[in-house]
């Protein structure tokens, strides 16, 4: 299967407010800068479940609500297919946005990982040791409020998504 295409690294996320697209487009543009991949950035709302099978590598992103993954993002995990583990050895990787430090961005960015692992998907992290779980963004607290994302946040996104596409090459051969 791998090997006679281009690997496709899908970049699935829930945004409400805007945040977590903003940190999901910088991912994008780090797993663009890999040459050789193709990459899909969509919300989770216009991902089919032949998209996942399609994917290489596949990264999902969630706004923080009340220290948990946004409900519909719960239900598009649901969604994903099971039986036979047709996602098994995929590449898994997160990313969220909270309103404040410590509001639960790590534990959130577990809960996917885990969901990812259930799946038999193989989990990365991001470039730097601050992104050991994946990438996330703080949008709404002390010098980070205003609409705008840290570019130390988006920096880490362009890292994990660089990271992942390097390795979905890797697989691909």
């Amino acid at each position: 299967m791998y090997g006679q295409h281009k690997p496709l690294v899908l970049i699935a996320y829930y945004s409400p407010s805007g945040s977590t697209k903003k940190l999901a487009e910088s991912i994008g543009e780090g797993a663009r800068s890999v040459e050789g991949v193709e990459v899909v950035l969509a919300p989770i709302g216009e991902v089919s479940p032949q998209n996942l099978l399609d994917a290489q590598a596949i990264l999902l992103g969630s706004p923080v609500y009340n220290g948990n993954i946004a409900p519909a993002v719960q239900e598009f995990i649901n969604s994903w297919p099971f039986e036979g583990r047709p996602m098994k050895d995929k590449l898994g990787a997160a990313f969220v946005t909270g309103g404040g430090i410590s509001i639960g961005e790590e534990g959130v960015m577990l809960d996917i990982l885990r969901a990812m692992l259930i799946q038999g998907m193989v989990i990365l992290g991001g470039e730097e040791v601050e992104a050991a779980f994946g990438a996330s963004a703080i949008t709404g607290e002390g010098p980070f409020v205003g609409g705008t994302l840290d570019p130390i946040f988006l920096a880490k996104g362009f890292g994990l998504g660089k990271r992942v596409a390097e390795k979905a090459l890797i697989l691909n051969k």
